[in-house]
Parts: C-alpha cells; sequence; structure tokens
C-alpha cells in the first residue's frame, strides 16, 4: 500500500514538470524531508501537503505563485484537500502564502515557519550555488547577484525562529561565506574545484 506522502507527491508532481531546474518536484521533495526532520507540533500530514504545494504554480507564475497556491489551497478542488477542515485549510494556505524568503510579518502557524524553514534549505553554500546555477541557466553573475542579494548578512531572505535556532552556527558560517563569495569562487564550487 503507498503511503500518504507516496499518494501526494504523484498527484501533483504534474504541476512540477514545466518548472525550472530549481523548482521541480525534488525541490518539493527535499522541502518535505527537511519539514518532516523539523517539525515538532504540526500534524505530518499537513506538513507533507503543504511541502508539495509551496511551489505548485511555480511553473505559472513565479512572482505570484504563493498567492496561486494559498487561492488553489482554500477552493479545496483535489482529493486532499476536501479531507481538510476549515482550519487545516487555513494553515496549510497561509503556510503556502508565507514559505518564500522576502515574506515579511509574523508567521500564521508553526506550519508556515515550518515550510518556510524547510524551503531555505540547509545552509549549505555548495548545494544553494548549485540549485543557483540551475535556476540561473549556468550565469555565474546572476548567480552571485542572487546570492549577495538574498542571502548575505543583509539579504533579504528571513530565517524563521525555529530556522535559526537549528543552524545558528552553521547559517552564521553560510551567511559569512555568501558575503565573501566572489564570480570565480562560484565557478570554482560549481566545478568542483572547491
Amino acid at each position: 500500500m503507498k503511503t500518504f506522502r507516496e499518494e501526494v507527491r504523484k498527484f501533483y508532481e504534474p504541476y512540477y514538470r514545466d518548472g525550472d531546474e530549481a523548482h521541480l518536484i525534488d525541490h518539493a521533495d527535499d522541502v518535505c524531508d527537511l519539514a518532516l526532520k523539523i517539525n515538532q507540533e504540526c500534524d505530518e500530514k499537513l506538513v507533507i501537503l503543504a511541502s508539495y504545494l509551496h511551489d505548485l504554480f511555480n511553473a505559472q507564475n513565479r512572482s505570484i505563485h504563493n498567492e496561486l497556491a494559498y487561492e488553489y489551497v482554500l477552493k479545496a478542488e483535489d482529493k486532499f484537500l476536501e479531507q481538510l477542515n476549515k482550519k487545516e485549510l487555513k494553515e496549510v494556505a497561509f503556510a503556502v502564502l508565507q514559505h518564500r524568503a522576502s515574506f515579511k510579518g509574523e508567521f500564521y502557524s508553526p506550519l508556515s515557519e515550518v515550510i518556510s524553514s524547510a524551503d531555505r534549505g540547509l545552509p549549505d553554500l555548495e548545494r544553494v550555488l548549485k540549485r543557483s546555477m540551475k535556476f540561473n541557466k549556468g550565469n555565474a553573475q546572476s548567480v552571485y547577484e542572487h546570492i549577495k542579494r538574498k542571502y548575505g548578512k543583509s539579504g533579504y531572505a528571513k530565517y524563521p525562529d525555529v530556522y535559526q535556532k537549528l543552524f545558528k552556527e552553521e547559517l552564521a558560517e553560510f551567511r559569512r561565506l555568501a558575503d565573501e563569495l566572489t564570480v570565480e569562487r562560484i565557478l570554482e564550487i560549481c566545478e568542483g574545484k572547491k
């Protein structure tokens, strides 16, 4: 018998097929893996659903994909969402709405914080650089600008409290390395020359 996670993954996978290389179903898998590891109080089924729903419309419209997913969840037009009560729907909807690194404000619930944290991924510069190279189609200059703007010490990426507690030292080192990054270093790391 298939597990709930396998069923959810299979159901939502078609939405990810036309995404950019950094936002395919494997990204949702990674978010789900990390979300389940850091989750301490949320219903596991809601964590799984929010993980696979968070970038559902990324291929359709990157700039408002979280808003589109939020609306989709609130309409509860699929077999998984129809099983949720209003409170659960709202929690999942806000988790997908608030997952982006640029989100400002307070999280609606612990589920929002877990999904946002998991979407940041582990504070591993090599992993982030390689994913960013996929998204930017190998343009190291664009990756450099993106990393500085998003991940440096003064970058816009918001790190939820739970993330900061779990990865305090790693995050500080990650931000330091992001600030010191050069285009040449990006190419070295992504080409495996460390």
